[in-house]
């Protein structure tokens, strides 16, 4: 078996650019007869027989790329400005009606802002740019006489992450979770649903404090759950809005009134030194990209249906955390804004909110490879000192925050929404129908004191239908051991015999 890099992986080592590893390439590989995908880890291979080795120039491992791997502006945005224009002029005098010269050409102008000499024939078809077979784009798009292309890229020349069409979401994007979750909710009547939604946001407060390993203080647990209550409001996202979510999830002592002007960085403070994990954008870089995540949003906000709702939110969510914004309190944001792109979109029902924090909590193991996906290669090319904070930090180009693979997160966010929808969306529901079943029994069988039915049939039922030693003693010491057994077996009857998979300690 003999194999060849082709395409972008070519391009990047012809050229010597300084692009990230790719999360899919292609090779000419002997062994293959016509082309195969595969995935390995976390990288997908695209295997191609000898025949459809292209030729070894600019030209043809362009094609070859934007025929097979899709539109890599990253990439892209390094070649051309390693190349200048002159090959691509050439190309298009030559072919000028071929689709790829056309589409290149386009992508010149708009990653370089500067023009070609060489247009497309005035009568040529409009093509696509991005061919939404490979990747998720925006429908639609604004079209180019010079190039006779219309431009259906999801985002913009500051901000536009890209996903590609792989398996596995294109499976999800079938799956149509915005119907299931509404067929869900279609089940149970609207007290339920007013309490249940109560609950929710509360537990998606929470969840994503601990998400940061914080417990907040009943008024910032509140000021959140108000934040994810605004989400359907549909207010515009800006800069000074942006500071005011953040205000309203960090301590006052913390707040901040516009985007950082300093370099922050993620890691641990050990005392005798700093171990850095990730360091975010520039600070002189930070504004002018979250204008282009502002600018993202505001099409999404115009055309919701123009994109697929997962796959947007997770490009608005992980491009701001990736970002790093601020100085505090950008996981929280984050986490804020998957749920405001989903409720602008009309994926969750007004008056609802779906516990991803909850699902990302239980999940850490999963989320953490998702922002490290981003996060280890770009820092493997990053120097930065934060003791000595007046150097600034090296490799953390703007370009890579810029025009990132999105693939795993937007698989990250889909796997989330699902677990959501289709087990714990119905749990909570459950678990408040079992409540108030409990309640209404126990509540006839013993004189309970004050707030003390509610933390029995919390206490036994997070313990899978047992109340631990250590819980009679300290708070029901005055029940008899048969009125423990009774008042256990009527919660565990309430909840159908369905508890949280790990008890607590006797």
């Amino acid at each position: 078996m003999a194999t060849e890099p082709i395409g972008y992986n070519r391009l990047i080592q012809t050229y010597h650019l300084s692009a990230r590893p790719l999360a899919r390439f292609a090779l000419i590989d002997t062994s293959v007869n016509g082309r195969q995908t595969t995935v390995s880890g976390d990288f997908e291979l695209l295997r191609f027989e000898s025949k459809y080795r292209p030729s070894h120039t600019l030209v043809g491992d362009l094609q070859f790329a934007l025929r097979y791997e899709g539109i890599n502006l990253e990439v892209l945005a390094l070649l051309f400005a390693a190349t200048g224009q002159n090959e691509l002029d050439t190309w298009l005098a030559s072919q000028p009606e071929s689709r790829f010269a056309r589409r290149a050409g386009y992508l010149y102008e708009w990653l370089t802002g500067s023009e070609l000499t060489a247009v497309a024939p005035p009568k040529a078809a409009y093509i696509p740019l991005l061919d939404e077979k490979l990747q998720f784009g925006f429908s639609g798009g604004t079209r180019n006489a010079k190039f006779r292309v219309i431009d259906n890229l999801p985002g913009n020349r500051q901000f536009c992450p890209l996903a590609s069409k792989t398996e596995y979401l294109q499976a999800m994007a079938r799956k149509d979770l915005k119907r299931r979750t509404q067929e869900t909710l279609a089940r149970y009547d609207r007290d339920l649903l007013r309490r249940a939604a109560a609950f929710l946001y509360l537990k998606e407060t929470h969840s994503s404090f601990e998400v940061e390993r914080e417990k907040p203080s009943a008024d910032r647990a509140q000021r959140f759950a108000d934040l994810l209550r605004e989400c359907e409001n549909g207010i515009p996202l800006s800069e000074n809005r942006l500071a005011q979510l953040q205000n309203a999830v960090i301590d006052a002592r913390f707040h901040e009134f516009s985007y950082r002007r300093q370099q922050n960085w993620i890691g641990q403070d050990l005392g005798h030194r700093k171990k850095v994990d990730f360091v975010p954008a520039r600070p002189e870089d930070a504004a002018g990209l979250m204008n282009g995540l502002v600018s993202f949003s505001e099409a999404l906000r115009a055309k919701p249906e123009g994109m697929d709702p997962v796959v947007a939110a997770a490009s608005l969510a992980f491009g701001f955390v990736f970002i790093h914004p601020f100085m505090d309190g950008n996981g929280r944001l984050h986490r804020y804004l998957i749920h405001e792109v989903l409720s602008s979109s009309g994926f969750t029902p007004k008056g609802i909110v779906l516990p991803v924090s909850a699902v990302i909590l239980a999940n850490l193991d999963k989320y953490v490879h998702a922002l490290e996906r981003f996060s280890k290669p770009l820092h493997a090319r990053t120097t930065y000192n934060p003791d000595v904070p007046q150097a600034p930090a090296t490799g953390n180009d703007a370009l890579y925050f810029r025009y990132f693979d999105l693939t795993e997160q937007a698989s990250f966010l889909y796997w989330a929404l699902e677990r959501t929808v289709e087990h714990d969306l119905e749990e909570e529901i459950a678990f408040l129908l079992g409540f108030d079943s409990a309640r209404s029994t126990l509540g006839g069988m013993l004189d309970w004191p004050a707030h003390s039915l509610d933390l029995f049939i919390r206490l036994v039922h997070q313990n899978r239908g047992a109340l631990s030693r250590t819980k009679r003693d300290s708070h029901f010491a005055w029940m008899t051991d048969d009125e423990v057994k009774r008042c256990e077996a009527v919660v565990a009857d309430a909840f159908g015999g369905r508890f949280p998979d790990q008890p607590t300690s006797h």
